[in-house]
Parts: structure tokens; C-alpha cells; sequence
């Protein structure tokens, strides 16, 4: 008798029971592009209890290359960092054919309503949040929403 037919014995003759795995889902992949390191390892943590399969950069420069090697399903884009800004990252980003339709949520404490317009009209963030206007989690839902994950 194998090991199997004694796991099946035991789940009372179950055969498929022991020996069929559902397959895990997939994570979803964000890339958070904040310069503030506080702020950063925060929604880190939290898309990670989440479980999302998160990456992270500091400006906008290692996040335009970090979206080109990790591939995410949804960016999480800050507006005012050094090197590259956020506006500069999701204009180059929209020049790759790509990363045309990956949906950006723009989360910033920058601009105002005017900013907001033309950040969505010239550069295609698909949302634009004020970091003091919005919770963790008022985030985390719309990034769900952005992935299907409601």
C-alpha cells in the first residue's frame, strides 16, 4: 500500500483529497515610488499584510527603472522627489508602449486642484489622492479597486 492510499484511507476514501493543489493566485505586484522613507516602509508594510508583492524606490528614476524590470500591476507614484519627479517618472513611463495602460495612483501632498487636472490630463495617472486627505487604508481600497481585488 502506498503512502497515498494510506492518506486516502484515513480521509475515508477521498482519493483526489491528498493529491490535488489549488493553485496559489498570483500576488499583485505594486511598485511604490516614494521619497520619504517613513512613509514608504508604511505602505510597505501594509500592501505586504495585504498581500500584495511590493517593491519600492526612492525617485523617480529608479522607479521608472524598477517598473521596467519588475513589471507591476499598479505603480503608487508621489509627486515631488528628487532626482525625477513623479510627473517627469509617469510621462516617461507612458512613452513605453507597455506601461500605457498600468494604472498610476498619483498619492501626494503637492498641488492643487489645477495640478491635479493637468497631472491627469498630460501625464495619465489614473487617480490622484492627497496624502493628508486619505488613510492607509482609503489607499489600500483603491489600489484594490485599480486590481480587482474587491
Amino acid at each position: 500500500m502506498s503512502y497515498l492510499d494510506d492518506v486516502n484511507k484515513i480521509l475515508g476514501g477521498k482519493k483526489d483529497t491528498a493529491t490535488k493543489l489549488d493553485k496559489p493566485k498570483p500576488q499583485v505586484k505594486i511598485l511604490i515610488v516614494e521619497d520619504d522613507p517613513s512613509l514608504s516602509e508604511m505602505y510597505s508594510y501594509k500592501f505586504i499584510h495585504e498581500g500584495f508583492d511590493v517593491t519600492t524606490a526612492p525617485d523617480g528614476q529608479k522607479g521608472l527603472e524598477t517598473a521596467i524590470s519588475f513589471m507591476p500591476d499598479i505603480i503608487l507614484l508621489d509627486l515631488m522627489m528628487p532626482i525625477m519627479d513623479g510627473r517627469q517618472m509617469l510621462r516617461k513611463l507612458r512613452e513605453i508602449p507597455k506601461f500605457k495602460k498600468l494604472p498610476v495612483i498619483v498619492v501626494t501632498n503637492a498641488g492643487d486642484i489645477e495640478s491635479m487636472k493637468e497631472t491627469q490630463r498630460y501625464e495619465n495617472a489614473n487617480e490622484f489622492l492627497i496624502k493628508s486627505n486619505v488613510s492607509i487604508d482609503d489607499v489600500v481600497k483603491k489600489v484594490k479597486d485599480w486590481t480587482n481585488l474587491v
